[in-house]
């Protein structure tokens, strides 16, 4: 019994590419977020009018520094937020070089997930080959086969990811590559040899 599409294309999606640490990042950018935008709101409720409720002596004291401290809220949270989705990569593998003979990115129009898989192909383009973008649209075949399935990296003729581009199986899968042109340069320092 064949799948439909759908079916298949779920079952092929990469998880998502954020780590845990980024996980963590949007959580402790939101509540930094959270918490001086309630800050600043508190501040200028308090300007305005008498609060209903008791303010700590700290706050009667230096409301400059209170709206000061929430303002760096606010940037921390931004900051953190912004650092979890605008990773870049810091990894390389063992050997430089290219890898692979083709990738080919298979994308339509107004798609957030195909532009998100070509940031992350284009953080790793030092070892991938130039990357062939295809409009899905433009082919009735490319759109039976792919339809609710964009973005799909095919890389050597053979399809890698679906959906979305986890970035850890992409630098597991370029580090088992060796280089393009079938030769390897390890460098192999030499010192004393030893007889055992």
């Amino acid at each position: 019994m064949q799948k439909s599409m759908t079916q298949r294309c779920s079952a092929d999606t990469e998880p998502r590419s954020h780590t845990n640490t980024g996980r963590s990042y949007d959580a402790l950018g939101m509540i930094c977020l959270m918490l001086g935008i309630a800050g600043v709101a508190v501040v200028l409720f308090d300007a305005v009018t008498v609060l209903p409720f008791e303010i700590a002596r700290f706050w009667l004291h230096s409301p400059s520094l209170a709206l000061l401290g929430s303002v760096l809220l606010i940037l921390s949270g931004s900051w953190l937020i912004w650092r979890s989705e605008h990773r870049t990569a810091r990894w390389s593998p063992a050997i430089d070089g290219s890898r692979f003979e083709s990738v080919v990115l298979y994308t339509r129009r107004d798609c957030g997930l195909c532009d998100a898989a070509a940031a992350v192909l284009a953080a790793y383009r030092s070892y991938l080959p130039p990357i062939l973008e295809v409009d899905i649209d433009t082919d009735p075949d490319l759109v039976r086969q792919f339809d609710t399935c964009v973005p799909v990296v095919e890389i050597d003729g053979k399809v890698r990811f679906r959906g979305r581009v986890s970035e850890l199986l992409l630098r597991r899968l370029i580090e088992s590559t060796p280089p393009a042109g079938g030769t390897t340069s390890y460098q192999v320092t030499t010192g004393p040899r030893r007889e055992w």
